[in-house]
């Protein structure tokens, strides 16, 4: 993971978790992750509907986006040809409790870019069939028309499953749906456009 909100969530998740595959959703407390609440958001899952959707958004997130994402589908966000490795990720996410790093460019309605890194965190839900999933994005570069000039779609560069010892990010170099250099990355695989990415951290940022 590259941002420090990503270090600073997963950590929280983490400590919360203990031994267990995921902390419950009630043990969040917003006043613990003040500073992150802007970028975050909760996913909720309904396996009966197969549906994904905002059931919380932080106003940042909203504000990049241009709208309330509040109840929107999440693969709305996403490109069309990226909805199948999107729904696999949080598929890997909520039945195997792996926490997931997504690299993304989103691409703005004036055709900017911008380089995302979103993280996607399991939570325990009781007994209901209703899955949730933290997760918080939060922009590499602060760029200051952010906000002016709303995110469109995002296309993934590449997809980390944090299940295993930690591998330092390979240099980047952001273009228009751009490219990643991950030749220092031995446990990578391409899968088309993207990079999927076998890896993890010890809990330690």
């Amino acid at each position: 993971m590259r941002h420090e909100n990503s270090k600073k969530l997963y950590t929280y998740w983490n400590n919360l978790r203990g031994i267990r595959p995921a902390p419950d959703r009630r043990e969040i407390e917003p006043s613990d992750i003040r500073e992150l609440l802007g970028d975050t958001f909760i996913l909720e899952i309904n396996s009966a509907f197969r549906s994904v959707s905002f059931r919380l958004a932080g106003t940042r997130l909203c504000n990049a986006y241009g709208r309330e994402l509040k109840g929107l589908g999440f693969l709305a966000l996403w490109d069309e040809q990226d909805n199948l490795t999107i729904m696999n990720s949080i598929r890997q996410v909520h039945t195997e409790n792996h926490a997931c790093a997504i690299s993304c460019v989103a691409q703005t309605l004036g055709n900017r870019f911008c380089e995302y890194e979103m993280l996607m965190l399991p939570l325990e839900n009781g007994s209901s069939d209703e899955k949730r999933i933290l997760g918080i994005a939060s922009s590499i570069s602060a760029e200051n028309w952010l906000g002016n000039d709303p995110i469109n779609s995002n296309r993934i560069k590449s997809v980390r499953f944090l299940n295993q010892e930690y591998v330092s990010d390979a240099p980047s170099m952001v273009t228009p749906f751009g490219k990643k250099n991950v030749s220092a990355i031995s446990n990578s695989r391409q899968v088309g456009h993207l990079t999927v990415i076998q890896g993890g951290m010890d809990g330690t940022g």
